[in-house]
């Protein structure tokens, strides 16, 4: 398995991914008919444009046999609480390969990143009934806060997940 940072060729492999992750851990969680809605054209535009040299976002790709099986985003945060300095914006990764170690490496690279720009706390908003969420726990996120994320119409709560100091997600990731 190797893990990079991801490229603007990338994109197309981070949507297919992207859209069929949510497609298979929201089923039942998310309204259906956004889930529908989803277009791998579409994300990878979106990609494309997230990817541009001149973003602020950091992504890396988890690959196997030339295929990408994984992401994960991060970056300055996005929010209005001044606790935190960066943001685990996304992670996702192809059932088949979970419970497999890929998902603590992808954060264990992105924060990484933010390490080298100083960010040194973080956050991650998780649905509340998001079945992965003990992975954010395993890596020493705590509870910090709830709201409600307006998605396809739907109001679904979600959590934030806090490190005051990333790198406690490092040592578990070299403990593993």
């Amino acid at each position: 398995m190797d893990i990079r940072p991801a490229q603007r060729t990338d994109a197309a492999g981070i949507a297919h991914v992207h859209v069929d992750c949510w497609r298979s851990t929201y089923a039942g969680l998310v309204p259906q008919a956004h889930l529908e809605t989803l277009s791998h054209q579409q994300r990878e535009k979106d990609w494309d444009s997230w990817l541009a040299p001149s973003g602020n976002i950091h992504v890396f790709v988890a690959i196997q046999e030339h295929q990408i099986v994984g992401f994960a985003s991060a970056g300055a945060y996005r929010g209005a609480n001044q606790d935190f300095q960066a943001e685990l914006y996304a992670i996702y990764l192809l059932p088949e390969y979970h419970r497999r170690g890929i998902g603590s490496r992808l954060i264990c690279e992105a924060i990484q990143k933010l390490l080298q720009e100083q960010m040194f706390s973080m956050i991650a908003w998780v649905f509340t009934r998001n079945p992965a969420r003990q992975f954010y726990e395993k890596l020493g996120g705590k509870q910090i806060a709830e709201k409600l994320v307006l998605v396809g119409g739907a109001r679904l709560p979600a959590v934030a997940y806090g490190w005051q100091d990333v790198r406690v997600v490092l040592e578990r990731c070299a403990g593993k």
